[in-house]
């Protein structure tokens, strides 16, 4: 049958189309645009369509492309009859069609016709699915039958989920057909692709139940068929989706899931980039469901131990990771001698990189009590082994884990460090560069307790410095960045000339760049050790710095800023007095790379004006005029921005031809495209904004107005990075009107709401203002800010007052409450998930900050906060429990030490129901971080409730007894239960010496004196023993000698008691001989 001329005149075109020849292509398109803009169009392509006797594939396989996108545009303008006729053409056409390619695109007409029925309310053409039910049941002979009626139900699949919810039972059945092991292999495969789609769209629907079922037939198949990478990646690409499903029964599937992860992972034939979204959907099943991960001892072991041998058997660096993101280290890599280098390989991954970055995810994500002892005793085991890769992976895992799993690493680190020191000095290279690696992420995240290896440590990373192998020199550099940040002078001090000298040698004479930024670095770090021990050095440092500062090559700017972050590092290390000679050309410099078009610099300018602010304080005053106009346009400048959505379905030659290019037409579909460089911008521009207020005085109050509307805009920023820095800069806002209106503090009474505001009303505006921002934030989903968000609060009713808090309070106190009990927003999403709250979680650090808030609370309201303690009493007290962590036990039982300080003889009424029980438990509990603070709060009670709790002395004498005998030598937190035992007991005797068995509790709490660590206790200590001897206390002056040796101590060269009590003890050691 001939065609139509509507439909010769379009065939002939589109058979241009198919040819090699642009400019013939581009006449055609030119022409076929008002055709197709002409509703009769659509039955010509029909017609085109079924003429397969006289019409090639290619041009009917165009005509389907065509009459898919153009149906759109024009179906709305047919009647009835007409839109039922074309329906069946299609559907005829399914049935017959013999060439998969235009079958193929006949199957996006159906699904574009059946979501335009839909979207208008139509019949949702029950014939479609008719044919579809009876395609998908053809017999065995039939097998491309059967796989198109997967094709249209995947074609189908938003339609399907929203308007055909009705469906869902009997479109279950077919797939649950079709995924059977004696399944033709086409079929089980489009089946799962579009079962695949449907799961993806419904993951975060009740709905995807109905579906649910099917995920472990659809790894059936995908494991029958690992050969085809295209299957595997489109399941793996399902089960990420599915990771954060709040369905329990997705979740229930938890094991199989991970398992075919962890198959593909292991298949070493498999595309790298399918192996990586494997590893990708393990990381965020552990991620997404923690403790459910992590109570699957079996499968956590399994995959630990996959992890491990991949970077076992790998020939990559291991601590290559710390580089990965380094642009110089980059450069050095490709500027290498290495024939076999490829740059291309670094923007790849590998099995290294695949295993690190999931066993980190592990790491962070799944609960201690679960990940560590599993993961530390494989790095432990393998350290001892012969093998060097061994001993790498080992190594290398350790330095992975140590942010995760910092908490129980800090723990045990007496065990763990021996091994790292000597992976240190290993035989074989990569060990050595992976042990650097691992110190420098200890130092990183094992603070404090790692400064006190600090003779141990330092040594051996200055040998490393001269090690022959770059990578190990530039991670010794990192190491001693990571480990001097919060070292105190004198620890730092018998290396400190040295040091300077080595590291400022190695940024002369090396050309490679990363060691030359990563030695700047730790001069940076150096210099804030060693404070104004660092003087000395200071103009010989400033002169290397200012040579880098003057660099204008481009590649060369990481290396400038870094210049210029260790000036800033260098003015907080040394004071104003000393840094004052460099400080106009340093800020002359960052001014000067701002006009630059790099992010790197302005990050860098922008985190040394923050420095700079601290230090200089007033003297920064005059550069704000220009600075902050500059600071508040970044802040508000959009990171993201909208772009033309790359459509699959649009894609390819003929996107010339779609719906969109009609007048009446709105613009298509955008997504945001985000600049992730900006954001990292903008966070440094608030953080400076934040410290030129709180430092530069009065100065700052010009610019608050505009300052306090660009961060109220930025704190409903879609990302946690600038809400969270938000959070931090919004209390200091406050500072500059307390300084212009104060005289630099406010003179507020404790508890005193009835009278008048001692704010200026500008004060009083600002801090309104902020307070409501923050108390906004604390409802955010992210933890971080919320954390900031009470940390902020906390300081800035603290600095103004009470009559701060009032117009705010119920609103506040609702949200901490909320925070404590974990029903806040940000503790939903994992409820929301199916991990529900258990005693043991981990600590977290949104509950402490409402912890310490609460403590603000008592500090700003007093006795006034009592009528509040039957609500928080309960909420903080479920924290002290055996069966919580240490750390939450001891964030109880300290905050009952606050509220003690506090409200003083208020909290009488709960000391038996509440605070005597608590302490006493605390004063048995195996943590010596919970005794100390059950000692301080025991203490802190007596001194306020005095001869009111005297009856409970023996109780309080006989628990603290154990802590008595502790060995002071055995770490800081055994010294510190010691100090804060015997701070305890003069609290006690201050409070009511009658009712202490004097004779034998002083000279135990003298064995104990001087005190070792916590010298915030020797006012009490030494009030106590003063004022024994002025009373000539009997027991006193039978320990005459005990206390002269004590006084002696104290009052040496080098002693930490203050000079104020110091003198009070000279006075008296004469009366003691």
């Amino acid at each position: 049958m001939a065609l139509s001329a509507d439909a010769s005149q379009l065939a002939a075109l589109l058979a241009v189309l198919s040819q090699p020849d642009t400019e013939a292509i581009r006449k055609a398109e030119v022409a076929l645009k008002p055709l197709l803009k002409d509703a009769r169009c659509v039955p010509a392509l029909v017609e085109i369509l079924k003429a397969k006797d006289t019409q090639p594939p290619p041009v009917r396989h165009v005509a389907g492309i065509l009459l898919r996108k153009r149906l759109p545009g024009h179906y709305g303008k047919f009647d009835v009859s007409t839109k039922s006729a074309l329906k069946s053409e299609i559907l005829a056409i399914l049935s017959s069609e013999p060439e998969r390619t235009v079958r193929n695109g006949v199957v996006g007409v159906a699904a574009s016709l059946a979501k335009l029925e839909c979207n208008s309310g139509g019949t949702s053409w029950p014939e479609l699915f008719q044919f579809i039910a009876a395609a998908a049941a053809a017999d065995a002979q039939q097998a491309e039958v059967r796989e198109l009626a997967f094709w249209l139900l995947q074609e189908m699949t938003d339609t399907i989920g929203m308007h055909l919810k009705d469906q869902f039972q009997p479109i279950a059945g077919l797939f649950s057909n079709a995924l059977v092991p004696n399944e033709d292999h086409k079929v089980q495969k489009a089946a799962t692709k579009a079962l695949g789609q449907l799961l993806s769209f419904l993951a975060d629907e009740p709905e995807v139940e109905v579906f649910a079922g099917l995920i472990p037939p659809i790894l059936q198949v995908a494991a029958q068929q690992r050969n085809d990478e295209e299957l595997l990646a489109t399941v793996l690409d399902v089960l990420y989706d599915l990771a954060y499903s709040p369905s329990q029964a997705v979740a229930i599937h938890l094991v199989p899931m991970v398992q075919f992860g962890l198959e593909c992972i292991k298949l070493r034939d498999l595309e790298m980039g399918v192996r990586d979204s494997a590893a990708l959907v393990i990381a965020t099943l552990a991620e997404a469901k923690p403790k459910t991960f992590g109570k699957e001892e079996a499968l956590l072991a399994q995959v630990l131990e996959v992890l491990f041998a991949l970077i076992e058997n790998s020939p990559d660096s291991a601590a290559g990771a710390l580089f990965e993101s380094n642009p110089s280290w980059r450069q050095d890599l490709e500027d290498g001698n290495d024939d076999d280098f490829d740059p291309d390989e670094l923007d790849s991954p590998t099995e290294t990189s695949m295993a690190q970055g999931t066993l980190d995810m592990l790491a962070c994500e799944i609960p201690k009590k679960y990940i560590f002892q599993p993961a530390v005793s494989r790095c432990i085991q393998r350290l001892s082994s012969p093998q060097a890769n061994n001993r790498k992976a080992g190594i290398a895992g350790l330095g992975v884990i140590a942010e995760g799993c910092s908490e129980p690493l800090r723990e045990h680190l007496k065990e763990v460090l021996p091994h790292v020191l000597q992976a240190s000095r290993d035989g074989d290279a990569q060990v050595r560069e992976c042990a650097c690696f691992c110190l420098g992420q200890i130092s990183e995240h094992c603070q404090p307790e790692v400064l006190g290896y600090s003779e141990q440590i330092l040594p051996i990373v200055f040998g490393l410095l001269d090690d022959q192998s770059v990578a190990v020199q530039a991670t010794s550099c990192y190491v001693l960045e990571m480990f001097c940040e919060r070292l105190e002078p004198d620890a730092v001090r018998p290396l400190l000339d040295s040091l300077v000298k080595k590291l400022a040698g190695m940024l002369e004479s090396t050309n490679k760049r990363s060691v030359q930024e990563m030695a700047v670095a730790a001069l940076a770090a150096t210099a804030v050790a060693a404070e104004e021990e660092f003087t000395p050095y200071v103009a010989g440092v400033a002169t290397l710095m200012t040579k880098c500062m003057a660099l204008t090559e481009e590649k060369l700017f990481s290396l400038r800023g870094r210049a210029l972050e260790c000036m800033g590092h260098m003015a907080i290390a040394v004071g104003r007095e000393t840094f004052r000679p460099y400080f106009q050309a340093t800020m002359e410099c960052a001014c000067e790379g701002l006009t630059r078009d790099s992010t790197d610099l302005h990050e860098f300018a922008y985190a040394v004006f923050a420095n700079l602010a601290k230090v200089m304080k007033e003297e920064f005053a005059p550069a704000l005029p220009e600075l902050v106009p500059h600071l508040v346009q970044v802040i508000g400048t959009d990171e993201g921005q909208l772009e033309p959505a790359e459509d699959a379905e649009k894609g390819g030659q003929f996107n010339a031809f779609d719906d969109s290019d009609d007048e009446d037409e709105e613009g298509g579909n955008y997504v945001l495209h985000v600049r992730t460089a900006l954001l990292e911008v903008k966070k440094g521009a608030i953080t400076a904004v934040g410290e030129m207020a709180a430092h530069t005085g009065s100065a700052f109050c010009p610019h608050l107005e505009n300052v306090m509307q660009v961060l109220q805009k930025a704190a409903t920023n879609w990302h946690p990075l600038i809400k969270s820095e938000v959070a931090d800069a919004l209390p200091n806002l406050v500072v500059p009107s307390v300084s212009a209106y104060h005289n630099g503090e406010i003179q507020w009474t404790k508890g005193d709401v009835s009278g008048a505001s001692p704010m200026s009303e500008h004060t009083a505006a600002i801090v309104h203002a902020v307070l409501l921002e923050l108390i906004a934030l604390m409802k955010d989903d992210d933890k971080t800010t919320v954390a900031k968000a009470c940390e902020g609060i906390q300081s800035v009713i603290e600095l103004c007052g009470p009559h701060a808090l009032m117009p705010i309070a119920n609103s506040c106190m609702s949200n901490t409450h909320d925070l404590l009990k974990k029903i806040a927003p940000c503790q939903a999403a994992e409820e929301l998930y199916g991990e529900h709250p258990e005693d043991d979680d981990d600590h977290d650090l949104v509950t402490q900050a409402a912890c310490d808030l609460v403590g603000g609370f008592c500090r700003v309201l007093g006795a006034q906060f009592t009528q509040y303690l039957p609500e928080f009493l309960p909420a903080v007290c479920d924290y002290a429990k055996s069966s919580r962590p240490p750390r939450d036990r001891s964030m109880a039982i300290g905050w009952l030490s606050e509220v003690a300080q506090e409200l003083e003889g208020a909290i009488f009424d709960h000391w038996q129901s509440v605070f005597l029980p608590a302490i006493l438990a605390g004063l048995h509990d195996p943590s010596e971080d919970v005794k100390r603070n059950a000692a301080f709060c025991a203490g802190v009670c007596c001194e306020h409730l005095r001869e009111r709790v005297t009856d409970a002395y023996p109780q309080i004498l006989q628990a603290l007894e154990p802590s008595f005998q502790i060995d002071p030598s055995g770490g800081e937190s055994a010294a510190a239960c010691v100090d804060n035992a015997a701070a305890c007991v003069a609290r006690m005797i201050m409070a009511s010496p009658t009712h202490l068995p004097m004779a034998q509790v002083l000279p135990a709490l003298l064995k104990l004196l001087p005190l070792k660590t916590d010298m915030t206790e020797n006012e009490t200590i030494y009030t106590c023993l003063l004022g024994l001897l002025q009373m000539n206390q009997a027991d006193a002056l039978a320990q005459k000698a005990e206390l002269r040796r004590i006084f002696t101590e104290a009052t040496a060269a080098g002693s930490k008691v203050d000079s104020e009590v110091q003198e009070k003890l000279k006075q008296a050691l004469p009366a003691l001989q």
